[in-house]
């Protein structure tokens, strides 16, 4: 085995043994504060994000550092996989999130959001399992998601703002860290909106929060 495919191998496990690792910390975590809906909601929203991360490495490796996979579609199918179960993963939470927003007294942006974001959701997995197969993206479906997820998770913030399920910062880092980003791509990179990483850095950072709050 060569240094090239040693170094490729290295950079795909690292990623997994840190997600297998933070998947172990939550265990223990859910062990220790038993199970419930705030931390079956925090295991799903930081688990996204990690998941994503195994994906988004296979595709840097693809884009970006010249690995060669043309002779097999293993290496797209586990890294377009990744992602679709990340943004899976978030939805389930969100949704979960809506129920919880719902009873802490939140009145109605929390739903809105949970159902903008589920939209898109179910479009852009669309758009992926079509890029698996075609490899072409469907880029109109793509930035419908991309609107859709920034502005849902906006609402999400101003929820968590209502219902005081975290600290206060949590709901204004979500409200600005999407609006930032939705207004900076529109502007700076409308041929290619797509980041989805974007789409993951709230919902990690408020499952944070669920599992550190009392």
């Amino acid at each position: 085995m060569n240094a090239r495919n040693t170094s490729r191998n290295v950079i795909t496990i690292l990623p997994v043994l840190i997600t297998a690792a933070v998947g172990l910390m939550l265990v223990g975590v859910i062990a220790d504060q038993d199970i419930s809906e705030r931390t079956l909601i925090a295991s799903l929203l930081v688990m996204s994000f990690f998941i994503f991360t195994i994906g988004g490495v296979l595709f840097a490796g693809r884009a970006f550092l010249g690995w060669q996979i043309e002779e097999t579609s293993s290496h797209l199918i586990w890294e377009r996989g990744c992602i679709i179960t990340a943004i899976v993963a978030t939805t389930l939470g969100l949704v979960l999130l809506g129920d919880m927003l719902r009873t802490a007294g939140d009145t109605f942006m929390g739903m809105l959001g949970v159902v903008a974001f589920g939209f898109g959701a179910v479009v852009v997995v669309v758009a992926e399992t079509a890029y698996i197969s075609k490899r072409d993206w469907l880029y109109s479906q793509v930035v419908l998601y991309v609107v859709l997820a920034f502005l849902a998770q906006a609402a999400i913030g101003a929820a968590l703002l209502q219902a005081t399920l975290v600290a206060g910062w949590v709901g204004w880092v979500t409200i600005v860290w999407n609006l930032a980003w939705l207004v900076l791509l529109l502007i700076f990179s409308r041929r290619n909106v797509y980041f989805p990483v974007l789409h993951h850095v709230a919902p990690l950072i408020i499952g944070i929060a669920l599992l550190a709050s009392p």
